[in-house]
Formats: structure tokens, sequence, C-alpha cells
């Protein structure tokens, strides 16, 4: 099972990954290295904010294939917009940075024997 560092780090990589090589309209704040691998890495741990490992309901909603696809079809909308200013792709960067971020976590613990529900519990 991945540790909270391990999703950090993962959720980091991945939001390196998007900064650099994103092709669509860049913002020069949302794509900036700087800003979107610690943002990154904090929605890397974000679902076990939400659904802390101590809790009875981990890995319940906030963890679920639901909120994957979820996330994976807001990714795939906010890869295919087309920002018209600066303020549109500073919200497209963060949302693929975000989004990123929370994927790999939920990719991470998708391999684990636990696996992820299908919807969860609210």
């Amino acid at each position: 099972m991945a540790s909270g560092k391990t999703h950090i780090i993962t959720g980091c990589g991945a939001g390196l990954a998007v900064s650099c090589l994103d092709q669509g309209k860049k913002s020069e704040l949302a794509h900036n290295p700087a800003i979107a691998v610690p943002l990154a890495g904090f929605f890397g741990k974000l679902p076990d904010i939400l659904e802390p490992a101590t809790n009875p309901h981990h890995r319940q909603f906030c963890h679920s294939i639901a909120v994957f696809a979820g996330i994976g079809y807001g990714l795939k909308k906010a890869y295919d917009w087309k920002p018209e200013n600066n303020k549109e792709a500073f919200y497209r960067g963060l949302a693929l940075v975000a989004g990123a971020g929370y994927l790999s976590h939920l990719l991470f613990d998708a391999t684990t024997p636990m696996s992820l529900p299908v919807i969860g519990k609210f």
C-alpha cells in the first residue's frame, strides 16, 4: 500500500509532468513548476485528507471509481479547452495540475488488494 509520502511524491511528479508537457495555452502561474509541483503534491494527498486511513469510511466516495471517472472526464475537458485570456489559461492549468495529482493517488490505490469501490458511501 502506498504511504502518504508516496502519494505526495507521485502527485508532485504528475504536476511536473503537466507543467512541462502540456502543449495547450499555458498559464505563466499555473504551469510554473514552482507552483504546479507542490499544488499537485497536495492534491495527491487530498483523498486521504478527506477520508483518513484511521476513519472507518476510508476508501469510500473520495477514493471511488466514480470519482476517478469524473476527474478523468474533467481532465479531458480541461485539456481540450481553448482559453481566450490569461485568467482562463490559469483555470485550465489549475484544473490539469490538480486533477493529475488527485488521479495519481487513485491510480496507486487501485493497484492494492483493497482496490477502489465503484461508488462508496458519502
